[in-house]
């Protein structure tokens, strides 16, 4: 809003001109039928749009932009605002929140109640105690392999149905496809661990995990599923020997830092799946490894 950006503009408004000419000129040179063009600087809108005679049109001086009054009057334009901060805070002054806390102007005797604070239940639930060993946020169980079938477009993988509790099943991609024949994982009782994040892997949902021995034997990668102790059920809760449950029971997720942490200690120790110096057990027994499967094999 200068002079300098008003000499602009009437530059402009100029080479326009001189561009509207020039196509005038190829036109005529070329044959073409012409049509009349709006070029009036002064005014473009001239023959598209007459205003009523109660308006009249005007130029501002600090942008060069053809006004149309009364309307500027009330509705400036760009730039051309005074006072705008004071203007736009009473337009919001009923939405502002007073600074420090301060009540707000009118605010007293204005009929408006004062919001009672509603009252914190008095019981709180259980939270899992600061110290609580990892592994009592894992839910391992026992689980029956009832459908066992191959992923599609994969090598590796098998989708198997486990039931892991009366009336309940669950969906598992497991990478046991080169370790464990067919035959051998349906119907086969196993450890599982029900509370990891629901994955997709092929494209398939897997809802839990089958838990099994690792291990290089000869140069080769040996995985063997970890048996569970005869007598034992469907359903059956699987826990570190000696370790209290959590204060909270299970959560409905066993975030991977603490699935990470539990991993690191699930060994294979004499023949037992062993969390650190814990077996694994059920109300049936402990857990234990294949036979030929070495000491110290992960479990996972």
């Amino acid at each position: 809003n200068t002079p300098a950006a008003f000499e602009m503009s009437s530059a402009l408004d100029e080479a326009c001109k001189k561009v509207d000419d020039l196509i005038l000129e190829v036109g005529k040179s070329m044959g073409d039928s012409v049509p009349k063009l709006r070029v009036d600087p002064d005014d473009p809108w001239v023959e598209i749009w007459n205003p009523p005679k109660a308006v009249y049109k005007e130029r501002c001086e600090a942008t060069g932009y053809l006004m149309t009054k009364p309307f500027e009057r009330n509705n400036p334009m760009p730039g051309q605002f005074n006072e705008t901060c004071d203007y736009i805070v009473k337009l919001l002054k009923p939405v502002i929140k007073p600074k420090d806390g301060a009540k707000p102007k009118g605010g007293e005797g204005g009929g408006g109640k004062k919001k009672e604070k509603k009252e914190k239940p008095a019981g709180k639930l259980a939270q899992p105690a600061a110290d609580e060993d990892p592994v009592v946020k894992a839910r391992l169980a026992i689980g029956k392999v009832i459908e066992v079938s191959h992923v599609e477009n994969s090598d590796k993988l098998y989708c198997c149905q486990v039931q892991v509790g009366p009336e309940e099943t669950r969906q598992v991609i497991t990478g046991l496809r080169k370790f464990v024949p067919e035959d051998e994982l349906k119907n086969r009782m196993v450890l599982t661990i029900l509370n990891l994040k629901v994955a997709k892997l092929a494209g398939q949902t897997s809802e839990a995990m089958i838990l099994a021995t690792e291990a290089e034997v000869d140069g080769n990668m040996s995985v063997k599923l970890v048996n569970v102790p005869e007598g034992a059920a469907v359903g059956d809760v699987v826990a570190a020997e000696g370790v209290p449950p959590g204060a909270a029971g299970y959560p409905k997720e066993c975030k991977s830092k603490f699935w990470d942490a539990v991993k690191e200690k699930l060994k294979v120790v004499g023949g037992v799946a062993m969390y650190g110096d814990k077996k694994l057990t059920c109300a049936a027994g402990a857990c234990v490894a294949d036979p030929g499967v070495p000491d110290g094999s992960s479990i996972k």
